[in-house]
């Protein structure tokens, strides 16, 4: 009888720690969720409390790579499309308000970059082809999407 109690406490403390440690890859600080809606994230590749790969169920091919700041707050947001950059790239300063915002295919930056200080001011702006910055300002050199490695 004793046994089965030690055996049921181990399972219940187990059974909490799983459910915390699912809650925090999948929220940032007071449950906020921090995978892109439709999405959820993959504990065998997130790291609690500093990133998270978010995939869709539904759609294999599509998935997100969301870094924190270490207040939890979201850094950046790299969309991936069979495991290459493709979408949508935002980025975040500490306090939440946007920093960067681009576009990726193919693992390539394309169209207008834009950078913001945290105040909202928009700092620098430039426009990317195949990768290649061809005027304005270098936006973007933060992103870290290019150097992902990911796949289903």
């Amino acid at each position: 009888m004793e046994m089965a109690r030690i055996t049921l406490r181990m399972t219940r403390a187990s059974l909490i720690a799983v459910l915390a440690i699912g809650a925090a890859i999948g929220t940032a600080g007071c449950g906020k969720p921090i995978c892109p809606p439709g999405t959820r994230a993959d504990a065998k590749r997130s790291k609690p409390g500093q990133n998270a790969f978010c995939v869709n169920p539904t759609d294999t091919h599509q998935a997100a790579f969301v870094e924190l700041h270490p207040n939890g707050a979201q850094r950046q947001v790299c969309p991936l499309v069979d495991g290459q950059p493709s979408g949508l790239y935002r980025a975040f300063h500490p306090g939440g308000e946007r920093w960067l915002e681009g576009r990726y295919e193919n693992g390539l930056k394309v169209g207008r970059w834009t950078q913001w200080a945290a105040d909202g001011r928009k700092v620098a702006d430039g426009e990317y082809r195949t990768g290649l910055m061809v005027e304005g300002a270098p936006v973007g050199f933060p992103a870290t999407c290019e150097s992902l490695k990911w796949g289903p």
